[in-house]
């Protein structure tokens, strides 16, 4: 990562907890790693072991000066295919660091800086940053959900046809394609279970969401 001006990072997985959420448009896209990838000619910054991030960092290495993987797991093959493994081996420019996690970032209106912790050591260095990619949907953090809302076995929130065989539905009508176990709660994108984990299909889905709400807002004005 760029020591100073303007380095980038790239989380996936679930993504370490930040001290603090960074606003729209102020240095955390969604994902256009096409997009942005002009912009990272110097270096960049990666976090997260898993396929998508495998990918992300072979693609930044075609166009920025340095990539460093930053991996929270002992070793990349936890859980990223050898394939990848290999191919991030035969770039000179990608360095990885095991063991190692983003715990806090820092900005106010501009993301400045994040700070990295090697967990072998416990020491954390902070590092100029400017942009954060977020790569998600690996794993799903629904612990915080109400047991009314099923949930498959790693997680994920079931809906439609799904949620109704969890046996938690209740209401005197099948549930719609995107609802959740509990009548007029909808989830769509990475964590609705047998999602495709893309922001085209996320959005999509919400569009789709929202016409299913009207619907239910209108059943349920019914006498």
């Amino acid at each position: 990562m760029r020591p100073a001006g303007g380095g980038r990072l790239t989380a996936g997985r679930r993504g370490p907890a930040y001290s603090r959420p960074a606003p729209a448009g102020g240095g955390v896209p969604g994902g256009a790693v096409g997009v942005e990838a002009d912009a990272i000619r110097e270096g960049a910054g990666q976090v997260g072991p898993d396929p998508t991030a495998g990918q992300a960092a072979i693609f930044f290495s075609s166009h920025a000066r340095s990539v460093t993987l930053l991996v929270r797991g002992e070793s990349l093959a936890e859980s990223m295919s050898h394939y990848l493994i290999e191919q991030i081996a035969t770039k000179a420019n990608i360095r990885v660091e095991t063991r190692s996690e983003v715990v806090a970032v820092h900005g106010d209106e501009q993301l400045e800086a994040i700070e990295v912790i090697d967990r072998k050591t416990g020491t954390t260095t902070r590092r100029d940053a400017r942009a954060l990619f977020v790569l998600i949907g690996a794993q799903a953090a629904t612990d915080w959900l109400p047991p009314e809302i099923s949930r498959d076995e790693h997680g994920f929130v079931l809906t439609g046809t799904d949620a109704m065989k969890a046996g938690q539905w209740n209401a005197d009508r099948e549930p719609f394609a995107l609802e959740t176990s509990a009548p007029g709660i909808f989830a769509v994108g990475d964590i609705r279970s047998g999602s495709v984990k893309r922001v085209a299909a996320s959005v999509g889905e919400g569009g789709v969401a929202i016409a299913l709400v009207h619907r239910y807002l209108q059943l349920s004005s019914q006498p």
